[in-house]
């Protein structure tokens, strides 16, 4: 079964003949390390998940890469607001490492809201989930230091630290990486 097909089949156990219909409307694609799947300024078009590899969304500022998350294999992956509206993005989508993704058109999305129920609920609940999680980091960002969203990011995200270059994470976290190895070295010190 495909990945989002899987991840869909999450919020709407026992639904397998409606997951059955929607796998002509997944298209599979293959990434090279680098390739974009969305640059700013263009409309996103599709919604993605990660099957293998890594992607990290980013956005350009004062000629700088401020990256916005990073994601790895069954996450969803794209950028919600241009896709939602059908706007041109603010944030462009790069593979970390060779990557495969499943991606599903906004336009096949539609129409299995409107032909198949469990597909719409089913969208509900994966964006509310998504709101949530970014909702839950802006307020990280308003209230906690950086050292408090690198012990965080240690925590819940391990996985970032094996797979992920050290300035990519510092710009994550909203430091500079100079600033990533005093926030480490501090850690380490303190035990």
């Amino acid at each position: 079964m495909s990945r989002l097909a899987e991840k869909i089949g999450l919020v709407i156990p026992g639904n397998e003949a409606t997951l059955e219909q929607i796998k002509p409307f997944i298209k599979e694609k293959k990434l090279g390390k680098n390739d974009f799947l969305l640059q700013a300024g263009a409309v996103c078009k599709k919604i993605i998940i990660v099957c293998k590899g890594s992607c990290y969304m980013y956005r350009n500022k004062d000629g700088k890469e401020e990256v916005v998350e990073f994601y790895f294999e069954d996450m969803l992956c794209s950028d919600y607001v241009s896709f939602i509206r059908q706007t041109p993005a603010d944030n462009s989508i790069r593979a970390l490492e060779d990557s495969v993704v499943e991606e599903m058109s906004y336009d096949d999305l539609h129409h299995l809201y409107d032909t198949l129920l469990p597909i719409e609920r089913a969208g509900r609940i994966i964006t509310e989930s998504l709101f949530c999680g970014i909702v839950k980091r802006m307020l990280s960002y308003q209230n906690d230091s950086p050292e408090v969203r690198y012990q965080k990011l240690i925590e819940q995200r391990p996985i970032v630290f094996k797979r992920v270059p050290q300035y990519l994470i510092a710009s994550f976290l909203g430091v500079t990486p100079v600033g990533l190895s005093k926030i480490r070295k501090r850690l380490h010190n303190n035990g």
